[in-house]
């Protein structure tokens, strides 16, 4: 068994008497707060399989009348951040992403105004599969990235069924 542990966003900030419906739907090992207006739960669960949890904290949320919206993770980063992250300068990753430097097809960002941001774990594949330097992304913090963009598209799209075929 893995100890796994992350933090979920929910729809709305819990009222007392909601948490302790939480703690009654199977949050009674983790802990409930509220932080900047936002329900948070941070979840520490042993288990085999973390897809486990995270489902498992789902339908919990979901019988107490929350719904998760999102998984704190540190997927979405800025250039700044990956330079840190790598060992490079910010002007060098700023070449890089631009295709001005490297072998170009640099994931773009998921951000189209404002500041950049890409997903780590999309960058940690391009270093390895384009300049051969391997980084360090867990498997973990791959599947909840994935995760966090699932529940906030479906907190988007409520009837996501019906864009299923993309994930297919």
């Amino acid at each position: 068994m893995t100890l796994f542990e992350f933090s979920v966003y929910l729809d709305r900030q819990p009222t007392d008497e909601e948490q302790d419906a939480l703690y009654e739907a199977g949050f009674d090992d983790s802990v409930v707060e509220v932080t900047q207006g936002r329900g948070i739960i941070h979840v520490a669960r042993e288990s085999d399989s973390l897809v486990e949890v995270i489902l498992s904290a789902f339908n919990q949320a979901k019988h107490a009348g929350f719904d998760i919206v999102g998984i704190d993770d540190e997927d979405l980063v800025t250039l700044k951040t990956i330079a840190s992250r790598v060992g490079r300068t910010y002007e060098s990753m700023r070449l890089l992403a631009s295709g001005q430097r490297g072998p170009g097809d640099f994931p773009p960002p998921l951000s189209s105004h404002g500041p950049s941001f890409y997903s780590w774990s999309a960058v940690a594949v391009w270093f390895e599969t384009q300049l051969d330097e391997r980084q360090q992304v867990e498997e973990q913090k791959r599947t909840l990235a994935a995760a966090d963009h699932l529940l906030r598209a479906r907190a988007l799209v409520p009837d996501l069924e019906k864009l299923s075929g993309l994930t297919a």
